[in-house]
């Protein structure tokens, strides 16, 4: 039998971190549809983009990493929303109604974004931001990130769906 020392744990553990930080499949589990009401109050149904790509993003304004990666979601968002793909950032802040309008003034950002609850955190085991869930046409989950997302292997693996 092994003896696990310290140096073993720390190994295992930066494993797992990183392993945590590549996009992993996520199998064919059904989304959790979530029902949130965006920033003029309207409720937006994930369930409403059946038939269509989603990428969920789950950030907020006080996280540095997801303030780095929203440009380049943004950009995503211009190059496959012709496409029929949807970006749909789901906001963590605890004031996102005042804080949220500045920050998507400030840099630029058009794809919708809808205010979490602790349901929808839960439902989608959001432990750390950003977490993002690429969710196929049928509803399923088909791809999980956490941390900062690769904007270009999310890419392919949207376009996969498309295809």
């Amino acid at each position: 039998m092994l003896k696990a020392t310290r140096m073993n744990k720390l190994i295992l553990a930066v494993l797992v971190v990183g392993l945590a930080a590549c996009g992993e499949p996520a199998g064919s589990r059904k989304a959790p549809d979530l029902v949130l009401p965006d920033l003029a109050g309207k409720t937006v149904a994930l369930s409403s983009f059946r038939g269509k790509p989603v990428l969920l993003n789950f950030w907020a304004t006080w996280c540095d990493t997801c303030r780095e990666e929203m440009p380049d979601l943004e950009a995503l968002h211009g190059r496959l929303s012709p496409k029929g793909v949807v970006i749909l950032g789901v906001s963590m802040d605890e004031n996102a109604y005042t804080a949220v309008p500045p920050f998507l003034k400030e840099h630029k950002i058009t794809f919708p974004i809808v205010i979490a609850d602790r349901k929808a955190s839960a439902a989608y085991a959001v432990r750390g931001l950003p977490a993002a869930f690429l969710i196929d046409p049928e509803g399923r989950i088909a791809r999980r990130w956490v941390g900062k997302l690769d904007v270009r292997a999310a890419e392919n693996d949207i376009l996969a769906l498309l295809k």
